[in-house]
């Protein structure tokens, strides 16, 4: 591969990456609402997800999937829905109070949390219909277009894990500031209308 189609994807995809998507938006919920540890194991189920969306790229399946029509559609809308299910369940967060010495209401397990993270990115069909379009522009065509596409799947992995990883992290330090009563309801009332409106958005995004 040329280098400068490889640092023309490079860059493209750092700008794709830190664009926030649903994501990035139930990441940077999860960790506010449960801290860093919480939202990096989203990640991995996320994280997950793009691998497997990778892998059927580079397989030639990406193109077979775009064309799923109605069907595509019916992933859209379960992703969608799921993010509005998520939304209200973040808005209902019954609120702790930091100075009762009752025990708190048990966190979401780690295999909740990788799940739902897994699930958002896998439902997005759309994301492969793009790479489909995406990636072929950073091909050399008088070359071996396999190992090219080896290259250009990790390397969109590896900024993907980075990108998100950031939101997560970033957003799970923010915990601590935000425990008092006033505060966990305007983070719930925040956290689950974002989520809420991402699903929306999904669920209007026309292919």
């Amino acid at each position: 591969m040329a280098t400068h189609l490889y640092l023309a994807f490079i860059a493209a995809t750092f700008v794709l990456c830190i664009v926030p998507g649903p994501v990035v938006t139930y990441l940077v919920a999860t960790g506010i609402a449960q801290g860093p540890r919480a939202a990096l194991t989203g990640l991995a189920g996320s994280t997950s997800a793009l691998i497997l969306h990778m892998i059927l790229l580079v397989a030639g399946l990406a193109p077979l999937l775009a064309a799923m029509g109605v069907w595509a559609d019916v992933l859209k809308f379960i992703g969608a829905l799921y993010l509005v299910w998520l939304g209200v369940q973040a808005w209902r967060t019954p609120i702790e109070n930091p100075d009762d010495a009752l025990p708190r209401a048990k966190p979401h397990s780690a295999t909740t949390l990788y799940t739902r993270g897994l699930f958002i990115s896998l439902t997005n069909p759309k994301t492969l219909a793009f790479y489909a379009a995406f990636f072929p522009q950073f091909i050399d065509a008088s070359k071996p277009q396999m190992p090219q596409m080896l290259l250009l799947a990790v390397t969109f992995v590896g900024l993907g894990a980075v990108s998100d990883g950031t939101y997560a992290v970033a957003s799970g330090h923010l915990a601590p500031f935000v425990k008092s009563m006033r505060a966990q309801k305007i983070r719930n009332r925040v956290t689950g209308g974002v989520l809420a409106l991402a699903g929306i958005g999904l669920a209007l995004t026309r292919r």
